[in-house]
């Protein structure tokens, strides 16, 4: 059993804070915000993510896992800190370091005795980050430490099961000790576990990140000239498939992408490149695209429906994909707004998201269900891959709907279960 202490308690911090604690190590979380403590501690995560309530209280009822209202209180019995905080996109696209700074200054402050401790950045930043931000802040406490790089690999809605039973780890050490330590704490992954320098560690992630957005881009722009050329996606991606160098995960084509994750670690990366005298075309091209995908979803509409002003127009999906609450670059966003624009009356519905929505674009009339969402609409968009959207059929539209228009922004339809609607989904 090791101490570990967790700072940042979104939803990387959480999740991993309730892992290591679920497989027997004790944990203590911190975060600068009282409220998120406060929800925490009661048993309330502040977000959603499937069984993350329930796993929480269990660690809590057994003591495995406590909230602390200072740094000092989360520092002192730390054997392992892990830094778990956001690192954003600053308005050029380059990675903000401001939290990870502050958070590292407050570890530093609270290191009151002369234990060493080793302190993991688990938050994603670019390479040479731990090294250059990091090291000379602990360094000039004067405090023992060692340094270590876990980049998380969590996907939104699926991240505690991610975090309790990892596909790979990434383990970045500053020598064999630190390394020693960080494999200790993944001793029951049953998955690869790689051991590398920090730097190295760091660019796995983004390069992982990139290489996943960049399959996404693909497979909308494929899709889309597979529509110009009167071809179907699905057989050309059955295919791709067949090639066993191209993996068909992650090619599934659709309005473009969103989160946490990939516009703000690709642009974070291009920025990157270009202070270093790199021109990172490829990833430029990938954002390029993925900023005008969502318009193939209102050609379709202006296809079928014509001018959309006065039209009223449901979106299905207002996070920025199923089983998340999570709207941080939705596609929803550009979406809605473009309709607004075209004098369209929008109305959104999603299981989650509605209320953090209506604060962003308050236009949209935000309702409490799919049927509300569909009556009297003359076309739908559905942007998220909710399960229980995609257990909706050609009645659901035909006796809600006005007119009958649905746009598959996610391919989770069957077209051949939609007789009687004009259908339309991306390739």
């Amino acid at each position: 059993m090791t101490n570990i202490s967790v700072v940042g308690l979104g939803p990387v911090g959480l999740c991993s804070a309730v892992a290591f604690a679920t497989q027997g190590h004790r944990v203590i979380g911190f975060d600068i915000d009282t409220s998120r403590r406060d929800q925490v501690s009661r048993g309330e995560p502040p977000f959603y993510e499937k069984g993350i309530r329930e796993a929480l209280r269990k660690v809590l009822r057994a003591k495995r896992f406590s909230v602390v209202d200072t740094m000092d209180a989360a520092i002192e019995p730390a054997a392992v800190v892990f830094l778990c905080v956001g690192t954003p996109s600053r308005e050029d696209g380059s990675m903000d370091d401001s939290g990870l700074r502050a958070a590292t200054k407050s570890i530093a402050a609270a290191w009151r005795d002369g234990k060493r401790r080793t302190v993991v950045v688990k938050s994603t930043v670019l390479p040479g980050t731990t090294d250059n931000v990091v090291r000379p802040i602990l360094e000039a406490s004067g405090r023992p430490f060692r340094l270590g790089v876990n980049p998380e690999f969590l996907r939104e809605g699926r991240a505690l099961e991610d975090a309790l039973r990892p596909d790979r780890v990434v383990l970045g050490a500053d020598g064999p000790e630190t390394a020693r330590v960080l494999k200790s704490l993944y001793r029951s992954a049953k998955c690869p576990v790689l051991a590398t320098d920090l730097k190295t560690a760091e660019a796995v992630k983004y390069a992982t990140n990139s290489f996943l957005a960049t399959k996404v881009a693909f497979a909308d722009e494929l899709a889309n000239l597979c529509d110009a050329l009167g071809v179907s996606y699905d057989e050309v991606h059955k295919g791709l498939g067949l090639d066993s160098r191209i993996n068909p995960r992650f090619l599934v084509p659709g309005v473009g992408f969103g989160g946490s994750c990939f516009p703000k670690d690709v642009r974070a990366l291009v920025s990157a490149g270009r202070r270093h005298g790199v021109e990172p075309r490829l990833l430029e091209a990938v954002l390029a695209q993925n900023e005008v995908q969502y318009l193939r979803a209102i050609a379709f509409l202006e296809e079928e429906l014509g001018d959309l002003n006065g039209k009223r127009i449901a979106i299905l999906g207002l996070a920025f994909k199923g089983d998340t609450d999570d709207i941080r670059e939705t596609r929803a966003f550009p979406i809605a707004r473009s309709l607004l624009s075209k004098g369209a009356l929008v109305v959104g519905y999603d299981p989650l998201a509605g209320p953090a929505f209506s604060k962003v674009v308050p236009e949209v009339k935000v309702v409490d269900s799919v049927k509300e969402a569909l009556a009297g609409a003359d076309g739908t968009i559905l942007q998220g891959d909710w399960p229980a959207f995609s257990r909706l059929t050609a009645k659901d539209f035909m006796t809600t709907m006005a007119t009958p228009v649905v746009v598959d922004g996610r391919r989770i339809l069957d077209p051949k279960k939609m007789r009687g609607v004009r259908f339309h989904r991306i390739g």
